[in-house]
């Protein structure tokens, strides 16, 4: 059952914008399934998802929390097309708490041994693979005019793309036709590096650097090695090619971290490629157009700004005027539209789309503490370092001790680090981290930090 999980993540496809998101994809009803289907084949496993009293709880008290906050809100909004309203946000939470819940019962039901561990990740490794061949590379080809693959394109998008309400990114049949920048099956560019930079290119990171023998190319040890590094580098050709802000910023924090994590004879290896890329880069940024306009248009001289800027400051002012309890789910464009500078709404987008359907969160980080407040970010915070805490612990006994199977272990645990990083950056800007595949990864980690402790008895 393990190798199902990731591969159906990648068909985030959205039928009904009425419940949450993840509620209304392909992976919900296949996923309780799953569910059901394990406890049917190990009733004893039943006992170990019913969640603790602290859990009940906590799920209460957040939901407490939401339901006070966006009833304060509503006193100051009413009605208004720039909130949910309380009880659609209400319909809503109660959605991604049942998305939280059923990532967390998917891992413990069906990733229970080692070889489960292997192959959870293996699958979603190889699907991803698949993805890139059979989605990102024709819309490689797109970008680069080639129009006898655009109807191939417009055609699975049509099946499988998730689309955002009142945009115009879909017209011409996909966004890939319409806007030449990838975007797999994601709404956009940026949400596809985050799918590539935060789920699969730290667990791939963790077994480079630990140098697995993940594959089992028998009788060909350094074919091990250059392989997961040609699948490093596609994930980050990717990454550029997606042309989005996102996608280069976490290539660049990705390589750092690589190198730093990496053994000696690794990173000498790595300064040379480092070295030759740059090399690349710069000769490109000058004399290859398609690449100067990568770097120049998404990095040095990104254009349409205003909104992220407008954004992020009525967000730090939503937060700053609602700091304990937040404004609740649901209500936070509404005080962004209040708070925004009139000075950064004189565009386009701006008066085309957000003034008439709401203005989104355009930098999560900010976002979450201005909608949850310090109330429910503190302990959640406190929560997420204890686990930091716990993995810096479990990686220094791992290579103290050595146990059996030590290198998969300490992988897993430098790729937990390197996807908390990678996600603490991308929350700059937009990162929906409570969908499948998020949760999924997040999970994973989590157990297998349990484990480790109870393996390594601390």
């Amino acid at each position: 059952m393990a190798a199902f999980l990731l591969p159906i993540t990648f068909f985030p496809k959205t039928y009904s914008y009425s419940f949450a998101e993840t509620t209304m994809m392909i992976a919900f009803p296949v996923f309780a399934l799953l569910i059901l289907l394990q406890i049917y084949r190990f009733p004893s496993r039943i006992a170990k998802i019913i969640p603790s009293a602290q859990s009940f709880l906590l799920a209460g008290f957040f939901l407490v929390m939401q339901f006070i906050s966006m009833f304060l809100s509503y006193q100051r909004s009413g009605d208004s097309i720039q909130t949910t309203g309380i009880i659609r946000s209400m319909i809503f939470l109660a959605g991604w708490i049942v998305t939280v819940y059923m990532s967390w019962a998917l891992i413990v039901l069906t990733v229970t041994n080692h070889k489960e561990e292997r192959l959870f990740i293996k699958s979603g490794l190889i699907s991803l693979l698949i993805y890139m061949v059979i989605v990102l590379v024709p819309q490689l080809l797109v970008t680069l005019n080639n129009f006898s693959i655009r109807p191939y394109v417009n055609a699975i998008a049509h099946l499988f793309e998730r689309h955002w309400m009142g945009r115009d990114f879909y017209a011409a049949g996909s966004y890939a036709v319409n806007n030449y920048r990838l975007n797999g099956f994601e709404p956009e560019a940026a949400f596809l590096a985050n799918l590539l930079g935060v789920v699969y290119l730290p667990i791939i990171l963790g077994i480079a650097i630990t140098k697995q023998n993940f594959w089992h190319f028998k009788k060909h040890v350094a074919l091990e090695k250059w392989f997961n590094w040609a699948f490093i580098g596609s994930i980050l050709m990717f990454l550029v090619l997606a042309r989005t802000t996102t996608g280069l910023i976490t290539l660049v924090v990705a390589a750092v971290l690589w190198f730093l994590w990496s053994k000696r004879d690794d990173k000498i290896i790595l300064i040379i490629f480092g070295i030759i890329a740059i090399v690349g880069i710069a000769l490109g940024y000058f004399f290859v157009q398609p690449i100067h306009d990568i770097f120049y248009n998404f990095l040095f001289n990104k254009q349409g700004t205003s909104n992220r800027l407008g954004g992020t400051i009525a967000l730090v002012l939503t937060f700053l005027s609602h700091p304990l309890f937040g404004v609740g789910y649901g209500f936070t464009g509404y005080f962004i539209m209040d708070y925004v500078p009139k000075s950064t709404t004189y565009n386009p987008e701006f008066q085309q789309v957000y003034k008439h359907i709401g203005y989104p969160v355009l930098s999560d980080g900010i976002g979450w503490f201005a909608t949850y407040g310090l109330v429910i970010m503190i302990p959640a915070l406190w929560m997420l370092a204890r686990l930091i805490i716990r993995s810096l612990v479990v990686q220094r006994e791992l290579k103290i001790r050595q146990p059996e199977n030590w290198q998969w272990h300490l992988g897993t645990q430098i790729s937990f680090m390197i996807m908390i990083i990678l996600v603490a950056v991308s929350s700059l800007f937009v990162i929906q981290i409570f969908l499948w595949p998020y949760l999924l990864m997040f999970f994973f980690y989590r157990q297998m930090l349990i484990n480790q402790e109870k393996e390594l008895a601390l």
